[in-house]
């Protein structure tokens, strides 16, 4: 097979990696003591403490980059990143890391805390809170009125977790809790309407509040009160968060083999045989598969998986979440009075400021994010259509920015070949009965990435998983 020059380029441009074409046109596989699929953050982390003792490893990634869901656009104001954006101060892990990376991190925390809070606009109307607790066609509870839209639904998991102990979500005593988001909201007293709004406009696991188990939403819930209560800073890599997995794959000995969707994997007595879909073929003794499920799923797997967990991998969905993310020529906000941010009911959704100039005050962008039922909604009118109605949808919500937002990208994760999604989401009744399985080694595959953590989440649980696969691995 020949080399193509501009997919080697544009796959390892900055990195000091090496495509390989290994295997490629030959029946012999290439033989490494270790190979891990997918070179997202969970993958790269695993390469590297293998090889840390002592293993010859191959690193194999489907796109033509490194990062998985960090995913920076280093050519658009502000480097604004449409996967992970930054770690707590307890990330103790991924703060680490990037020290020994040597990626410096800047503190960004102050920026997100920075102006007026953002904005709601409700049925085309800017409200204040005030104006809101008394709006006629308010549906919270009397004594929720005052608290906003985005604020409710967590606010009322803060206080009413089901479970004591949110690390123990996954446990199957709890079982009888494994029920949807929308029965738990419910029970606090909120209607249908109310629901709708708090939650299913913009939620954060799953389609909807139907979609998603309250006990994933207690997970999710307790770490981020844990990481709140480590310290409100928050780190990100200058220049871009796509510079950590960049620097760690420079730092592996080994192969990182871009452009590689996984085909097949075949366990046998030497261990195992992946099958790439161009027809190469990789052999180790031991396997390390990082890849999200919705991955996994279109992989042929030999003789490995029990019952429980293909049945996970098959069920488990994937965050659809969808992102415009626009510049402004002028800073309209200032003309209206109005905070750059903006919750809304309507088309637009969220609008987050990215302020990452050469001060706080400065606003390189708009990250417009869409959530759920709303991403699927603007994927299927395709990126042009759903750009154009984001645009116009915040131009009618706010005339000061009449003429004055570029849609600049759009990227969906759910319409991504090898994510098909932004993190894996548990729906009522899974958390207790699959999550459980899916960390579980099958022959000699283990499997890491954050959706097999039970007790940490984004960075900070990829690397986790990291440590455990490798302990698993060795001493298997």
């Amino acid at each position: 097979m020949s080399l193509n020059r501009r997919k080697f380029m544009m796959g390892t441009a900055g990195l000091g990696l090496t495509l390989l074409a290994a295997g490629c046109g030959s029946q012999t596989p290439k033989k490494y003591d270790a190979i891990v699929l997918g070179a997202g953050i969970s993958g790269l982390r695993a390469a590297q403490l293998l090889e840390e003792s002592g293993l010859t490893v191959a690193v194999i990634e489907a796109r033509d980059r490194v990062g998985g869901r960090i995913l920076t656009l280093s050519d658009l104001p502000g480097h604004p990143e449409m996967g992970f954006n930054s770690m707590g101060s307890g990330y103790g892990r991924g703060l680490d890391l990037a020290e020994k990376s040597g990626v410096e991190l800047v503190e960004v925390g102050h920026r997100y805390r920075y102006g007026q809070p953002t904005g709601l606009y409700f049925k085309g109307q800017h409200l204040s809170r005030e104006e809101w607790t008394r709006h006629p066609e308010n549906p919270f509870p009397a004594s929720l009125k005052s608290v906003m839209p985005a604020e409710l639904a967590f606010a009322l998991l803060g206080k009413n977790s089901p479970i004591d102990d949110w690390t123990k979500w996954s446990d199957p005593a709890n079982a009888k809790l494994d029920t949807s988001f929308a029965e738990f909201l419910a029970q606090q007293g909120l209607n249908a309407e109310a629901i709708r709004l708090s939650y299913d406009l913009a939620p954060y696991h799953g389609r909807d509040s139907h979609d998603v188990s309250t006990l994933m939403m207690s997970f999710n819930s307790g770490f981020v009160q844990n990481q709140m209560a480590a310290g409100l800073e928050s780190f990100a890599a200058k220049g871009g968060n796509a510079k950590l997995p960049e620097a760690m794959a420079a730092q592996l000995k080994g192969d990182v083999i871009l452009g590689k969707p996984v085909a097949a994997i075949e366990q046998n007595a030497g261990g195992a045989t992946v099958t790439c879909r161009d027809g190469s073929r990789f052999q180790a003794e031991k396997l390390v598969c990082s890849l999200p499920l919705s991955t996994l799923r279109n992989i042929d797997i030999t003789s490995s998986l029990s019952e429980m967990q293909a049945k996970a991998v098959q069920q488990v969905n994937y965050q659809p979440i969808s992102i415009a993310f626009l510049t402004a020529k002028a800073p309209f906000w200032e003309e209206d009075g109005f905070a750059p941010g903006m919750w809304s009911d309507g088309f637009s959704s969220t609008v987050i400021p990215q302020r990452y100039g050469a001060t706080e005050e400065e606003v390189t962008g708009l990250m417009v994010q869409a959530r759920g039922n709303r991403a699927l909604e603007w994927d299927k009118l395709g990126a042009e259509t759903a750009l154009a109605k984001v645009v116009a949808d915040i131009e009618t919500l706010r005339p000061a920015a009449k003429g004055q937002l570029e849609a600049r990208h759009y990227h969906s994760w759910s319409a991504d070949e090898f994510s098909g999604g932004a993190w894996a989401y548990y729906g009522p009744g899974q958390a207790t009965s699959l999550h459980n399985v899916l960390a579980k080694p099958a022959g000699v595959i283990g499997f890491c990435g954050e959706h097999t953590e039970t007790t940490s989440r984004g960075v900070e649980g990829a690397l986790a998983s990291a440590e455990r696969v490798v302990l698993e691995t060795l001493s298997a």
